[in-house]
């Protein structure tokens, strides 16, 4: 195995065995380490600890995205893995479009999505980029920009190193890479990261950047 699949998980979740099986078997044959799980619970902490980023590949059709969501929030301040969401088996661009702003969710992918597009829009987001057809990202991208034009810098009041880490994750950074480059632990990136979010009310990092674009 390599090193990104060292470094890197991909879960695949969802109530159809036989079809999350095949699809982990896949990836693990191009050297993108996978493992099914019938629910996102059975990937352990001691598990999700193991690698630096871990992505929860779950189906739309089995699995209720928002109690995805709720449960990875309530372990994920408590790792210093990066945990992240895509979707797939998704039946429409409409559906996509209603994900794409839920917390967690990077990526999503239709129901007759190619085999070697999925597997080039994972290790995209294991680079820390969003994955969705262009409509559903332009769409969002207005959405998040009008979000962002209702705040001004003078309403929030961040702290000196909240602005640095908000400065360097502007760049298009990971949450290792902001450590490094501020001499913190992950784990001190990542709280400052989720009080930057409910000080600014963004979901993810898009909405983020973005303010910190128009404000900083």
């Amino acid at each position: 195995m390599n090193a990104f699949a060292s470094e890197h998980q991909v879960y695949v979740a969802g109530g159809q065995q036989l079809q999350n099986s095949l699809l982990a078997e896949f990836l693990n044959t191009q050297e993108v380490s996978a493992r099914s799980v019938k629910q996102i619970q059975d990937a352990t902490a001691e598990q999700l600890a193991a690698s630096s980023q871990a992505l929860f590949l779950v189906d739309f059709r089995t699995v209720d995205i928002n109690e995805a969501i709720s449960y990875l929030l309530s372990i994920d301040p408590d790792l210093e893995t990066e945990l992240f969401i895509a979707v797939f088996n998704v039946d429409e661009d409409d559906s996509l479009s209603r994900l794409a702003g839920l917390p967690m969710v990077n990526g999503g992918f239709l129901h007759d999505c190619p085999q070697d597009l999925l597997l080039k829009g994972i290790k995209a987001m294991f680079e820390g980029e969003l994955w969705l057809p262009r409509k559903v990202l332009q769409q969002y991208l207005m959405k998040s920009r009008t979000f962002n034009k209702t705040f001004s810098r003078s309403e929030v009041s961040l702290t000196e190193r909240e602005v640095e880490v908000l400065k360097v994750m502007a760049t298009g950074a990971k949450n290792s890479d902001i450590a490094r480059s501020l001499n913190l632990s992950p784990h001190t990136i990542k709280t400052h990261i989720y009080n930057i979010f409910k000080k600014i009310n963004a979901s993810n990092r898009l909405q983020a950047v973005n303010w910190a674009q128009e404000n900083l």
